[in-house]
């Protein structure tokens, strides 16, 4: 074979996902013969609504499976937006909104339209492996602003403020967040939208709210565009159907933004993937208009809940780690800088999440990739009786340590 062809500086930048070669070691050590315990990838182990299922079912048995509009079938749009509307409390056109491969694809989609070299986007630390590495792939830079425990992982409006210059064009906000499981409150968004109306007005809110439907009581989620309203109107929305539903794989996500951005972005996505799967697209609009499917989505959402004070109660029960009850989302972000450095001890929380996964068989995801360095991120996206081993064999892992 002849030498490969050489690689772009933009591929040279871009660094791999830390939760999937987690999900990968563990897959492998699985093929291997091994019991894992998997707490790194953030994905239900629930089954799709039925309606869903046998929706999807009859289509692919009894209908040839075509292409459909680049943006999304006519259907889907309007589902998206008459559901998104009905909660953001605004008027939401189809022609606003964009069905894509993922949530992930949707904020690629948007940046690829929206970013120029050098423009900025703030990410708030800890923030999904996934975001600095998407505004390098579009050409921007990422400007982290790390957050604290003691405000709740939220962020700030001073050290906001600090962050924000003329070439800041967008500030995301993922809540509930992945990784802490925080949530921002209406003040919050609002105090946001000041800062950014007097240091940055034309920079927009990036809501990603692909978790909107998984928050604890008593925490509830903020509509970014309510919270903004007459403070600071620009936003973009990022929503889709795979943690609702327990629709990972369907892949499907979805943009809203001005018609315009939607234009621009539709394009983008015409000559890179082209539409959305179809069948995915008739699974996600079964998902949110068949009356049937919000009784499951309850259920998983008690059983999510269920089960994270499940793993509440294991964590506990390790003495030296930092443990705060997430309010939304499926995962608990720990600090277990006291268990990395000094002799014995895994330098770091990288070669932690490693030997937690190869000599004792638990698999976490290490803070450093979310930018918090001496933390982990554990899923409880899987069944009451794993979370409940996997516990007992942390503890285990983290007495052998101590």
């Amino acid at each position: 074979m002849s030498d490969s062809p050489k690689l772009s500086a933009r591929a040279a930048r871009i660094r791999p996902s830390a939760t999937f070669l987690m999900a990968a070691k563990a897959g492998a050590l699985r093929s291997a013969g091994r019991h894992v315990f998997d707490f790194s990838a953030g994905e239900p182990d629930f089954c799709a609504p039925t309606a869903v299922r046998e929706a999807v079912a009859a289509l692919v048995r009894d209908k040839p499976i075509g292409y459909t509009p680049v943006a999304g079938t006519p259907a889907l749009r309007e589902a998206i937006a008459h559901e998104l509307a009905a909660y953001h409390g605004i008027a939401i056109k189809p022609t606003q909104v964009l069905v894509s491969c993922g949530a992930k694809h949707s904020i690629v989609n948007l940046l690829l339209a929206t970013l120029d070299p050098g423009d900025e986007v703030v990410i708030p630390a800890p923030y999904w492996v996934s975001y600095p590495e998407m505004v390098r792939v579009a050409g921007g830079e990422p400007v982290v602003v790390q957050t604290m425990l003691r405000d709740q992982w939220r962020l700030r409006p001073d050290a906001l403020a600090a962050a924000v210059g003329p070439r800041t064009r967008y500030v995301i906000l993922n809540s509930p967040s992945n990784p802490t499981g925080s949530v921002y409150g209406r003040g919050d968004i609002e105090a946001i939208g000041r800062v950014l109306a007097r240091h940055a007005p034309e920079a927009v809110v990036l809501a990603d709210d692909i978790y909107r439907r998984l928050c604890y009581a008593p925490a509830e989620h903020a509509s970014v565009v309510k919270a903004l309203a007459g403070v600071h109107e620009q936003y973009a929305l990022v929503d889709g159907v795979s943690k609702t539903y327990a629709m990972t794989g369907y892949r499907i996500g979805y943009l809203v933004a001005p018609e315009p951005v939607v234009v621009a972005a539709t394009r983008i996505q015409g000559q890179m993937t082209s539409n959305a799967a179809t069948p995915s697209q008739h699974a996600a609009f079964v998902a949110l208009t068949d009356p049937s499917v919000e009784a499951e989505v309850a259920a998983m959402h008690a059983a999510f809940e269920r089960r994270r004070d499940t793993m509440l109660a294991g964590l506990a029960r390790i003495p030296g780690l930092g443990v705060t009850p997430p309010q939304g989302a499926f995962y608990v972000f720990v600090d277990a800088s006291r268990y990395v450095g000094g002799p014995g001890r895994p330098a770091d929380d990288e070669e932690l999440a490693t030997r937690l996964l190869e000599q004792h068989g638990v698999a976490t995801v290490p803070g450093a990739a979310f930018g918090a360095p001496g933390h982990i991120r554990l899923s409880y996206a899987t069944d009451d009786a794993s979370i409940v081993d996997g516990c007992t064999q942390l503890a285990q892992a983290f007495a052998e340590l101590a």
